[in-house]
């Protein structure tokens, strides 16, 4: 009951903050991308009854923001013929220095930089969910951000809970601490990154609990290295550890070369943290 109390008064003392600086309309932001692309699958993808290679690619984001609201639409192809899936990847409304709604992430990963095609940071995860779905952030100071965040109600009742993150940019390199709790479930995030001429070095740990009542402990450790190795052709690796369970490892690798109006781009997935795979394509951006 004290929990739900001190929320009420962060709330509210947030939503009075921001009265005075809230941000008015502006035109609303148009993008998407459009291509084709070719998957090839190896080792560990033959547990997934070796999926097929071939021809895969379709997706439209839309993004708009009127200053008031920000949203996000996703429309993508699913492989079957004219087949689409559409969903709200994010829909929150801005109010000075508050915002709330969805917002397709936690602020207890905050403190994440670099790659994270395998590991985003530990989220907030109890046994109905993670906290993806319903926030209300607060920008305390720059660099400095406190939320409430909350579970879906899918299949219990939702559950509450807190979330801050610090990250100092400083010149050349950004350290970063962020973290929460909720239920059962917490975490704690720690990442720096570093300017080192044409390179972005990230390293990133994190460690927490997911679930209700019997918990999971979960610990990752990850790097990634972006190397701008001409004006047109850059090159990105992420490697990631699970440090709990089977401790099991793997890498990503992009190799993007732009030229003109497309780019045209190599992929690989290797490990068991990933399904084992290999993408070339080529696509235009709007």
């Amino acid at each position: 009951m004290k929990a739900i109390k001190l929320a009420s008064v962060f709330a509210v003392s947030a939503v009075a903050a921001a009265v005075s600086t809230s941000t008015f309309a502006a035109e609303p932001v148009f993008s998407g991308e459009a291509g084709v692309e070719y998957t090839s699958y190896y080792g560990n993808a033959k547990a997934n009854n070796d999926l097929a290679d071939g021809t895969d690619i379709g997706e439209l984001e839309l993004s708009i923001d009127t200053g008031v609201v920000y949203a996000e639409i996703e429309v993508a192809t699913t492989g079957v013929d004219e087949a689409t899936k559409i969903g709200f990847e994010k829909l929150y409304v801005k109010q000075g220095a508050v915002s709330f709604g969805r917002f397709d992430g936690s602020v207890s990963t905050g403190a994440f930089f670099g790659m994270d095609e395998i590991h985003g940071g530990v989220d907030l995860k109890t046994g109905d969910g993670d906290t993806d779905n319903t926030g209300v952030r607060y920008k305390v100071a720059p660099g400095l951000t406190v939320a409430l965040e909350a579970t879906n109600n899918d299949n219990d009742d939702s559950d509450v809970g807190a979330a801050i993150s610090y990250v100092a940019d400083l010149e050349g390199v950004k350290l970063g601490i962020s973290g929460g709790a909720i239920g059962d479930a917490n975490s704690v995030n720690v990442g720096a990154q570093f300017n080192a001429g044409m390179a972005t070095i990230s390293a990133n740990y994190g460690v927490g609990e997911t679930g209700t009542g019997t918990t999971t402990d979960v610990q990752e450790a990850g790097l990634s290295i972006e190397l701008a190795a001409t004006e047109a052709l850059t090159l990105t690796l992420e490697y990631a550890k699970d440090l709990e369970g089977a401790k099991d490892d793997g890498t990503y690798f992009i190799a993007a070369y732009k030229s003109g109006d497309l780019t045209y781009y190599f992929e690989n997935y290797n490990g068991d943290l990933t399904t084992e795979q290999n993408i070339v394509g080529v696509k235009a951006s709007f």
